[in-house]
């Protein structure tokens, strides 16, 4: 069923409730047009037993369509689509998701992953902190290639004893920077 803001006493649960809350098998329907942040919020909680922490205000409108079941792990990877034009993000721990502002969140505790293979890297709006190994370039002089492709909101450092680059962004944002790192890190 389509919710709208016109409707927030209607906001129907689609969910196949399982015995464990927030697991990945239950299946969520997100069909919201015009409805508050906070309401799609609550479906959450309610649908995939998450626990919703707001970390600062949470305001806008929300317009998502998904007329296939999600599982609770890709209803996250939408909410954040959803959230990116209101500068925030969700971070999923366990059953609990933060909402935080995009600009903080690298100061969470955040999934932290490692490789240099750009194709390993999903595409999406989750924050993460990815460790980029570096065979033959210099990490600390790849920063000045790479500092200006960075969004607003990420960052980014450089080992030198590990000859390696960290980066805190989302994870298609890592991805397009891990490929550049693999075009210029050759013998």
């Amino acid at each position: 069923k389509l919710c709208s803001a016109q409707e927030p006493a209607d906001l129907e649960i689609s969910a196949a409730q399982s015995q464990l809350p927030a697991q990945d098998d239950v299946a969520i329907r997100l069909n919201f047009r015009g409805v508050p942040l906070d309401a799609v919020l609550d479906h959450l909680s309610k649908a995939a037993g998450f626990v919703i922490v707001k970390e600062g205000t949470v305001e806008g409108t929300v317009d998502v369509l998904s007329h296939q079941p999600l599982t609770a792990a890709e209803a996250v990877d939408l909410l954040n689509t959803v959230l990116t034009p209101h500068a925030l993000v969700a971070i999923r721990t366990d059953k609990i998701l933060k909402i935080v502002p995009r600009d903080k969140a690298k100061s969470y505790d955040l999934p932290v992953h490692s490789g240099a293979d750009p194709e390993a890297i999903p595409r999406g709006e989750n924050m993460v902190t990815q460790i980029i190994p570096v065979r033959y370039a210099d990490a600390v002089k790849l920063l000045e290639n790479l500092e200006p492709l960075l969004s607003s909101y990420a960052s980014i450092s450089a080992n030198q004893s590990s000859n390696a680059v960290i980066i805190t962004d989302t994870q298609t944002n890592i991805r397009r920077l891990v490929s550049v790192i693999q075009a210029l890190d050759t013998s």
